[in-house]
């Protein structure tokens, strides 16, 4: 298959020889088979044959031959009685011509255009087509029948160009991606056939611009999509759809969807769509690129330091007299210094000491103290130890609590434990219950979808204009963080004996609530539609869906309750 691949990063630089092409040159036959889809015996305009008439018109004659039954219906087909439609007349350029019809364009497309585009692609494709057409480039010395070559990926953004087609007859080449991930350009056709798709974009780079459709006829190359954008990069900008340059009929191509928001990021914008020839529609404006999804939720990893411990209470002393017993002093309760910091644990209650006859009473342990932003609360300080010679301690001793986990996660503290008594006429300790966990951290909102592409113009004759690209899909929100465990209940005390009342487990702290879930992004705003001068102007795109919320952190466990120990 005969190909041309040729750098068009300047669009204006194609040569004269290009410029001057056109359908009409090709001879009385060839200009009426591919602007009307009509037989060789029906009447066309008059056209000035040059050098290339004794080349192409066999080829021409050949392709309206294999035509048959399809293009001999056509010859007689009157637009405004087909379609059903009133169709005032319009003067442009000093000629009468109907104006569009919603379908027109898509009739045209559907039965004349696009049926001689592939026999134009099945000779050119085949083995005996690429054959003559080769023979025929090189005796003409110019790329007249044939395929432009794609681009080459990964190197430079002229390198990713695709070719151009032949300027007789042929389709551009589809654009490739660059090593910077910016997408090449489509190849433009020449005088019949379709505009290469630009590439695509990669790592939030832009998709390449669509390639020119046929200056006689031909549809014009869509857009590239805009690459999806890395951590805090936005979404590429899809590419522009091609214009269409047929004086016959041409629509414009499509612009590229918009590239997905990286982390943190919104969606790319759509391309704008390629307008239309003179008679043809205007190329859709693309989609906006999806918003970033939100952050899930996180509970602090990085374990801040221990804040201080509680100091111990202070173990009684026999001062007035034998007979005289006192209590032990409680225990302070650990305080966070810091919002990173950990919870102290709670000091120990003091011991209560009776040398002879007499009541004491063990400290009570301290309580641990809450936890800083994701840290575990402090563990609770333990009962302390009651000590008599005789007579009973009708009150048990009552281990510290564990302290509350921190906001975002932190775990609860464990409850204190029993104490062991010095003698066995006593009442058993109670466990402290362990600390609620701390809840979990919220999900982070979606991010915002990108805006959509305008739509193309319509035909300067008559075609509709392009529809707007619908905005971009705003991105979900994160998920919620689960909530922090609940501390483990302290362990309780068996009584010295069946006199004495035992003393009771801890109960387990309860788990933290899972972290709010995020709000969905907002959806990006639609893009205007095109204009037609003759025609329906395109809609504008729609407003992109609100992203779905995340969900709720799951909430955390329960601690486990003390047992009896002793």
């Amino acid at each position: 298959m005969a190909h041309q691949h040729g750098s068009k990063r300047n669009r204006q630089a194609r040569s004269a020889k290009a410029r001057r092409r056109r359908v009409v040159g090709w001879g009385t036959s060839a200009g009426a088979v591919l602007a009307f889809g009509m037989s060789p015996g029906v009447t066309a305009p008059a056209a000035h044959a040059d050098e290339f008439d004794v080349i192409i018109d066999p080829i021409i004659n050949a392709i309206a031959g294999s035509l048959g039954g399809l293009v001999d219906p056509l010859a007689g087909l009157d637009p405004s009685a087909s379609l059903d439609v009133a169709l005032p007349a319009a003067d442009v350029a000093g000629t009468s011509a109907p104006a569009a019809s919603l379908d027109a364009a898509q009739l045209y497309n559907d039965l004349i255009y696009t049926p001689l585009n592939n026999l134009e692609q099945a000779w050119i494709t085949s083995s005996f087509g690429e054959s003559i057409d080769n023979s025929i480039n090189t005796n003409a010395g110019e790329f007249l029948i044939g395929n432009g070559d794609p681009g080459t990926a990964d190197s430079t953004l002229l390198a990713a160009d695709g070719g151009n087609g032949g300027a007789l007859l042929g389709d551009g080449g589809a654009g490739a991606t660059d090593a910077a991930g910016n997408g090449g350009t489509g190849g433009d056709a020449g005088d019949f056939g379709n505009g290469g798709v630009g590439g695509n974009g990669a790592d939030g780079g832009t998709g390449g611009d669509g390639g020119t459709g046929g200056t006689h006829q031909g549809i014009a190359g869509a857009g590239g999509t805009g690459g999806a954008g890395g951590f805090g990069v936005n979404g590429g900008a899809g590419g522009t759809g091609g214009d269409a340059l047929g004086s016959v009929f041409g629509n414009g191509g499509a612009g590229g969807t918009g590239g997905v928001g990286g982390f943190g990021a919104v969606g790319g914008t759509g391309g704008v769509g390629g307008n239309a020839g003179t008679f043809g529609d205007g190329g859709a404006g693309g989609t906006g690129g999806t918003g970033a999804a939100g952050a899930l939720g996180a509970n602090p990893t990085v374990t801040g330091d221990r804040a201080t411990d509680g100091t111990p209470g202070t173990d009684f002393t026999a001062t007035g007299g034998p007979l005289t017993g006192g209590n032990g002093g409680p225990g302070d309760s650990g305080v966070g210094t810091t919002p990173s910091d950990a919870g102290g644990n709670g000091g120990n209650g003091g011991d209560a000491h009776v040398t002879v006859s007499g009541e004491a009473y063990p400290g009570k342990g301290g309580e641990g103290g809450y936890g800083g932003a994701g840290q575990p609360g402090g563990n609770g300080g333990n009962a302390g130890a009651g000590y008599t010679v005789s007579g009973s301690v009708p009150d048990v001793a009552i281990a510290g609590s564990g302290g509350h986990g921190g906001v975002y996660g932190g775990n609860g503290g464990n409850g204190g434990t029993y104490s062991i008594l010095s003698s066995g006429n006593a009442d058993g300790s109670s466990g402290g219950d362990g600390g609620t966990g701390g809840f979990g951290a919220p999900g982070g909102n979606g991010y915002l979808g990108g805006t959509g592409g305008a739509g193309g113009d319509g035909g300067s004759v008559f075609g509709n204009g392009g529809a707007g690209g619908t905005g971009g899909n705003g991105g979900a929100g994160g998920a919620g963080a689960p909530g922090g465990d609940g501390g483990n209940g302290g362990n309780g005390s068996v009584a010295g004996n069946a006199d004495f009342t035992n003393g009771t487990p801890g109960t387990g702290g309860a788990g933290g609530a899972g972290g709010i879930a995020g709000s969905g992004g907002p959806g990006g705003d639609g893009g205007a539609g095109g204009t037609a001068a003759h025609g329906t102007g395109g809609g504008v795109g729609n407003t992109g869906a609100t992203g779905l919320p995340g969900s709720t952190g799951a909430h955390g466990a329960v601690g486990k309750d003390g047992t009896l120990v002793g």
